[in-house]
């Protein structure tokens, strides 16, 4: 099993469209996935077609409230074959803070918990760096940032890294960085070359190669409540995720490897 928490502590930087469309990829390349959603604001639930507010389904909030309960009651199919979803609702966050004040609990979902036939887990963290953020980086294996290819967002990266290397001396001695990629990416205009190429000079190897481009189908995909490889297979964006997932998944066999 390989846990990856996809986070950074910016919103808007296609954290949760990254996060949906990697466990898209790597469930179509033949991994059984989970997509656990740690986001009060359920966008990757959403974006798979669950609707949080209608209290159809059991959630993350449910398990967080009912914690002897096996995590499979709470594990859902999702549309790609091999895909399931863990989702999310806008209670989580504030039932989360009213659980830690009354039992003391850091962690609630424990690696240990999850089914162990899944392949890959992805965590699409909340745009902070809070208790959410902090629970998905313990049971993760590597954490991943997506970077918006616009200056704006590169004062932020530190922190982010700062809170990486906190959970790992905190509460995960195992956790490692896999890897920045670039997110939003303007192939017309001059100012996203250079932030891309200012963030391979500074961070060299930890840069992955794919850069997730800016393409109206992702947002599409999204309205749609569908993973881009489902919405539009052939579109650019679809096509960027694979390579993208490719990658990941050569990383981590190199690092385990190690």
């Amino acid at each position: 099993m390989h846990v990856l928490a996809v986070i950074n502590n910016k919103g808007g930087v296609g954290k949760t469209t990254s996060a949906v469309n990697l466990a898209a990829w790597f469930a179509r390349m033949g991994n059984e996935t989970l997509l656990v959603d740690f986001d009060p604001s359920a966008g990757a639930s959403l974006h798979m077609g669950f609707d949080p507010g209608a209290k159809s389904m059991p959630t993350l909030c449910d398990y967080l409230i009912a914690r002897e309960r096996g995590l499979d009651e709470f594990i859902h199919p999702a549309p790609v074959d091999g895909l399931f979803c863990l989702p999310s609702e806008p209670s989580l966050g504030e039932f989360y803070e009213e659980v830690q004040q009354g039992d003391g609990v850091e962690v609630f979902l424990e690696r240990g918990k999850i089914p162990e036939r899944f392949r890959f887990v992805v965590c699409d963290c909340p745009p902070n760096m809070g208790s959410l953020a902090l629970n998905a980086l313990a049971l993760a294996d590597y954490a991943v940032v997506p970077v918006l290819t616009q200056y704006l967002s590169l004062p932020g990266l530190d922190l982010t890294l700062e809170v990486v290397d906190k959970a790992r001396r905190r509460l995960n001695p195992t956790l490692q960085f896999l890897g920045f990629f670039g997110t939003h990416f303007d192939r017309r205009t001059a100012v996203a070359q250079k932030v891309l190429a200012l963030l391979r000079k500074q961070y060299g190897s930890r840069m992955f190669r794919t850069v997730i481009g800016v393409n109206s189908k992702l947002v599409e995909a999204f309205q749609a409540r569908q993973p881009i490889l489902l919405y539009a297979p052939r579109a650019r964006g679809s096509e960027e995720y694979h390579q993208l997932a490719k990658e990941m998944m050569r990383r981590i066999n190199s690092m385990a490897n190690q």
